[in-house]
């Protein structure tokens, strides 16, 4: 039986609900899999997306991993060592990357993401990975549900626990202002900081109790962290002190951007994009032209952006 709390949740049809209970009521994952060649698969429900030097990979359900070189006009499937569904990817230079998602699985690529080979797994741990990020080429963090927090001191290729306080609350994006600076948001309003590039870390608070999914470091150092029912806070002083702004929306927001030109941008439930040209003091929201719930977004050289979620990567603009 699916708990209440988790039908309502797929009612909503949310892509970070969707991608929990894909790995905990649907197929489970084995270690000697392979993602399945799929032809709709750039139209199944995709959870991240990010550059690869001039390429672009997204990924998302079933261990699909798809990659453009075309800003979306073509995706090619590639072939991965697992079906677990794959909730994050991120790139520190475009060959070298990697992928988190269920069955705390963790891929990396060195090709730009040409073919991946499976570096972690803890199939009994159910813990889903929910981001990844590295700091260096040797040194990476990857978060995820029930407070799990694994540490690689040798670019990816060996993983440890890193436990980062007693709380067990789901953590959904790590963000970094330098090396050394790191901050985590998750669940019940919980906001983490690292000064020590992840050795130690500080439990802060806001004046908000709920979910934060995403959060981005902004060219200024301004910190700003977005969630549920479109709260957005924001922090000039290393998260020390935390003021909200108005989104102007009441859906969750889940994926995040801050463009070259220093455009911020936020996706959420049913299709809402809102940016701010101002450094996050004022939001307005952009019509894309559907209801469909976006999880992430990049956007591409010409100015157009790919948004994929619940129906897959979605090319918006001329």
């Amino acid at each position: 039986m699916i708990p209440g709390a988790v039908m309502q949740c797929l009612a909503k049809a949310r892509p970070w609900c969707l991608a929990f209970v894909l790995g905990i009521t649907a197929f489970p994952a084995h270690a000697a899999e392979f993602s399945e060649m799929e032809i709709l698969a750039p139209r199944s429900l995709l959870l991240d997306i990010t550059h690869a030097g001039q390429s672009i990979v997204a990924v998302g359900e079933r261990g699909h991993v798809l990659r453009s070189t075309d800003c979306g006009g073509h995706w090619q499937q590639q072939p991965v060592p697992t079906r677990a569904t794959l909730t994050a990817v991120y790139f520190l230079d475009a060959n070298t990357g990697w992928a988190v998602g269920h069955d705390s699985v963790i891929l990396k690529t060195e090709n730009g993401g040409q073919s991946w080979r499976k570096v972690y797994e803890d199939i009994a741990a159910e813990k889903p990975l929910l981001d990844i990020l590295f700091t260096s080429p040797r040194r990476g963090f990857a978060i995820g549900a029930y407070g799990e927090v694994l540490y690689s001191e040798d670019g990816g290729d060996t993983w440890q626990p890193h436990p980062i306080s007693d709380d067990d609350f789901h953590l959904y994006n790590i963000s970094a202002l330098t090396q050394d600076e790191l901050f985590i948001v998750g669940e019940a309003g919980a906001v983490y900081h690292s000064m020590d590039g992840g050795v130690s870390w500080r439990k802060l608070t806001t004046s908000y109790a709920g979910t934060f999914f995403t959060s981005q470091v902004l060219n200024d150092g301004r910190i700003v962290i977005a969630g549920m029912r479109g709260h957005i806070y924001v922090s000039d002083d290393h998260g020390t002190t935390w003021q909200p702004r108005d989104s102007g929306v009441d859906v969750a927001l889940e994926g995040s951007l801050s463009s070259e030109d220093g455009t911020l941008y936020f996706t959420g439930a049913g299709g809402d994009l809102i940016k701010s040209t101002d450094s996050a003091e004022h939001f307005e929201k952009i019509d894309i032209g559907n209801r469909v719930h976006a999880a992430s977004l990049v956007q591409c050289a010409d100015g157009r952006m790919i948004v994929v979620g619940e129906k897959g990567a979605i090319t918006i603009g001329p």
